[in-house]
C-alpha cells in the first residue's frame, strides 16, 4: 500500500509541472495567433483610418509582448524548472514591470476603443 501512495504522490507532484507546460504552451500559441490575427485585421487600410482600430491595434501589440515575455518566462520557470527570475535580476524586474504595465495599457486601450464606439454611435443618432 505504501508503494501505491508513493506513486500517487509522485504523480500529484508532477502534475502542476505538466499542466504548466501543456496548458501554458496552448495559451501561448493561441494567444500569439489571436494577436497576430488582430494585428493583421486592425492594420488593414479600411480600418486604419478609424480611431478604435488604432486603439485595438496597439492593444494587440501590447498583448503580443505580454504573451511572449511574461507567459513564456512562466512556462520556462514553472514548467521546465529553469530559474530565470532567480538567476537574472533584470528579467525579474522587467517581468514585474511588464505585468503591471501591459495589463494597464491593454485595459486602457480597450476602454478607449469602447468609449470611441459609444461616442460615435451617439453622434450618429443625433444627426
Amino acid at each position: 500500500m505504501n508503494t501505491t501512495s508513493n506513486t500517487v504522490s509522485s504523480t500529484l507532484l508532477a502534475l502542476p509541472h505538466q499542466l504548466n507546460i501543456c496548458l501554458g504552451l496552448f495559451i501561448w500559441m493561441t494567444g500569439n495567433i489571436g494577436c497576430i490575427g488582430n494585428t493583421i485585421v486592425f492594420s488593414s487600410r479600411k480600418l486604419r483610418k478609424r480611431a478604435y482600430a488604432v486603439y485595438l491595434l496597439w492593444e494587440a501589440l501590447s498583448d503580443f509582448i505580454y504573451f511572449n515575455f511574461l507567459l513564456l518566462t512562466r512556462i520556462l520557470q514553472k514548467g521546465f524548472q529553469v530559474p530565470i527570475t532567480t538567476r537574472y535580476e533584470i528579467i525579474c524586474k522587467l517581468r514585474q514591470f511588464d505585468s503591471v504595465w501591459n495589463h494597464d495599457v491593454s485595459l486602457s486601450l480597450f476602454s478607449f476603443a469602447t468609449i470611441d464606439r459609444i461616442l460615435s454611435a451617439q453622434r450618429l443618432n443625433k444627426g
